[in-house]
């Protein structure tokens, strides 16, 4: 192309002469015509297009007549003016363009890769008037050279290209930069040596002489340096191509540093390998299908455990020396191993060098290599264990037949407990009904109490008022003075007076009396006060409460109204006051017994029986609730107080009731109960 532009600006300039009458060849006509490169010439004062061959057609799509006159800039052919105005200015100055790189643009709107020449001439006398343009379509060339270029950069086997005379490169692929560790700019128009690719330098002198010889290489084998001071195993496939009078090479490397390491390794594994099975001290033997598994390779353990003379045995397969008692046993586990089966202690029996019979389990594992199929079997003697299991599934017989005599004696035992809990159940039945007599006794006792005062006041103010009337009496006989009957009228409005209050005192009392009574002989369900309730077992064991030195507080809202047993509630109630009376302040200890209530989401009411007592040792606290359980055994508990308040709680009453305690410093008993219970499906007197 670049001696096409330097011969057809004149030959063009001929041809222009010969279409103005003047001399020319047709021969340059000709040329410019048939090139397949776009030519046109245009007038540099505005661009006018003064003609354009068959390759402007070709490449711009635009025919020629169709052009011809009309300034090139109508019909946008250069896809970036900016690249126009650049050569347009470098034309100008230097009077020529060389091989410069643009992009034009088709009548389709596409745009092409190409390559333009252009030089000024001299038309109609005016000198550098016109310009010759001159361009060439290598956007396929293009393409092609950037595939290379990339698939060049990409692989990911080192390459290079360099000066076969002294090994300067000229380019290096991404590969290149990782292995070596240099960078590409730093690398080009540098030799190899002075770089220090080579590991041995003189390596190099002996590729060269290789490439004179066979002319290309092959797996050839070098070493060079790589990043942060590794020495790297390649192998080279090379070409030499020659190049504006220079013998270059393209060269490309693979590493094999790991291949040749894995190589060596496996070499080394193997040799232990070998070692490893002959040293183990586990019967060991393998055969492989590279001769039909008809030699085996034995251990020496092997050997010594079942008595053969490796001189004459080595080699041999267990079928030959006689060892299966089954032969068939062999190549199933053969076949099975083949199928990539592994087989773990399977017992076959089989037999010494002195035919004594013995048990092994017996294991293969199967290793499949690139050129056979090896299969290691591995002997563990059991004789022993064998006639070990024996003689237990002896003794197992002799056991089962005890344990048989033994389950009827169990049955027996079991029998005679059952009588004997149905009894514990009477006694614990009876238990139950004493304590209840014990605590009617206890309440007969206090209502006597209570009521003694009250009526024995009344009946001391009722005997006085009968002895003043008897005396009034008299005097009305003997003369009735008016101070006399206004002393005999105050004497009795003041006894109707303490009378009235004393048997209103009595009469409440009674009523409290017989309501408690109800409650806790009954196990109707009804709407009650909490508040109300506590009070009245206060007033019941009250009584009992001036014997001991204890306070009773009481923080329970009116408010909180209750639909449940008010009765069971009460014994719980009488059972933990007098609980802690007796547990927690032995010997009229002072102290406090806190009652508090309070609502909980919405329906549920939570009780707290709480003292400031000795508390209940940490061992015991777990047991409270168990019958018949109590720190008193001997001096008159039960064990069935509390056990009486957990069932009232969780069975009558629907809640929970749990204890917490530290020694020293009080008990405090919970309940959780529902404000409004469900309805008990009998309505009989609440028995324990």
């Amino acid at each position: 192309m670049g001696l096409l532009a330097k011969l057809l600006p004149a030959a063009i300039k001929r041809w222009l002469l010969s279409s103005l009458g003047e001399t020319s060849d047709d021969r340059f006509a000709r040329v410019f015509h048939a090139s397949p490169d776009w030519i046109v010439i245009t007038r540099l004062s505005d661009g006018l297009v003064i003609d354009a061959n068959k390759g402007f057609e070709a490449i711009s799509g635009y025919r020629a007549a169709d052009v011809i006159g009309h300034a090139i800039s109508r019909f946008n052919v250069w896809g970036h003016a900016e690249q126009r105005t650049r050569l347009v200015d470098e034309l100008m100055r230097c009077g020529a363009v060389r091989d410069s790189m643009v992009q034009l643009r088709r009548m389709d709107g596409t745009l092409r890769d190409c390559m333009v020449n252009a030089t000024l001439i001299a038309l109609g006398g005016q000198s550098h008037s016109h310009a010759v343009w001159i361009a060439r379509d290598v956007t396929d060339q293009n393409a092609t050279h950037e595939q290379f270029k990339a698939a060049f950069r990409l692989t990911p086997d080192f390459m290079s290209i360099s000066r076969l005379s002294d090994g300067t490169y000229v380019e290096v692929n991404a590969a290149f930069e990782r292995i070596t560790g240099l960078k590409r700019e730093d690398t080009m128009g540098k030799t190899s040596i002075a770089l220090g690719v080579w590991h041995d330098p003189l390596a190099r002198d002996a590729l060269v002489q290789a490439f004179k010889t066979q002319g290309t290489l092959h797996e050839y084998f070098i070493r060079i340096n790589a990043r942060g001071g590794q020495v790297r195993d390649a192998l080279v496939n090379a070409a030499t191509f020659e190049a504006r009078g220079e013998q270059y090479m393209i060269a490309l490397l693979r590493d094999v540093t790991e291949a040749r390491k894995a190589a060596t390794a496996l070499q080394e594994s193997e040799a232990r390998f070998a070692r490893l099975f002959d040293e183990s001290p586990m019967p060991m033997c393998y055969c492989s299908d590279i001769d039909g598994f008809s030699t085996t390779q034995w251990n020496r353990a092997w050997f010594a455990s079942f008595g053969f003379d490796p001189r004459t045995a080595q080699g041999k397969t267990g079928t030959q020396l006689g060892i299966w008692v089954h032969p068939e046993e062999r190549q199933r586990l053969l076949d099975r191993s083949m199928r990539g089966e592994d087989v773990s202690n399977i017992e076959v029996p089989m037999l010494r060098a002195d035919h004594a019979l013995c048990w092994i389990s017996m294991s293969t594992r199967t290793f499949v290599e690139p050129e056979r199929t090896l299969v290691l079997f591995s002997y563990f003697d059991i004789t022993e264990r064998r006639r070990a299991q024996e003689e237990i599934q002896d003794l197992n017989a002799a056991l089962e037949a005890r344990v048989t005599r033994r389950t009827a004696a169990l049955e027996r035992t079991n029998l005679e407990l059952s009588t004997t809990l149905a009894s514990l159940k009477t006694a614990k039945d009876q238990l139950v009904q004493s304590e209840k007599m014990a605590a009617l006794g206890a309440l007969v006792a206090g209502v006597a109490h209570e009521l003694n005062t009250p009526i024995g006041n009344g009946l001391t103010v009722a005997s006085s008022l009968h002895y003043r009337v008897e005396q009034f009496g008299s005097l009305v006989n003997t003369g009735l003075r008016r101070s006399d009957l206004q002393a005999f009228l105050e004497d009795a409005r003041h006894a109707a007076d303490i009378i009235t209050r004393n048997l209103s005192r009595a009469g409440a009392l009674v009523t409290s009396f017989k309501q408690v009574a109800v409650d806790q002989t009954s196990s109707n369900r009804r709407k009650f006060s909490l508040a109300s309730l506590v009070s009245e077992i206060l007033l019941t064991l009250s009584p009992t409460l001036r014997k001991s030195a204890c306070a009773v507080t009481v923080d329970v809202a009116d408010s909180l109204q209750m639909d449940s047993y008010p009765g069971p509630l009460g014994q719980v109630l009488t059972n933990l006051i007098n609980n802690a009376l007796i547990h927690g302040f032995p010997e009229n200890q002072a102290g406090t017994i806190a009652i508090t209530a309070r609502m909980e989401d919405g329906d549920r009411a939570v009780l707290q029986v709480q003292d400031d007592g000795q508390g209940i040792q940490s061992a015991d606290l777990p047991h409270v609730f168990e019958p018949f359980f109590t720190t008193r055994m001997g001096q008159g508990g039960s064990g069935l107080g509390l056990h009486i308040v957990h069932n009232l709680v969780t069975s009558v009453l629907g809640g929970t009731i749990a204890a917490q305690s530290e020694p020293g410093r009080g008990a405090k008993f919970q309940l959780t109960i529902p404000c409004t219970v469900a309805d008990r499906q009998d309505n009989q007197p609440i028995a324990n």
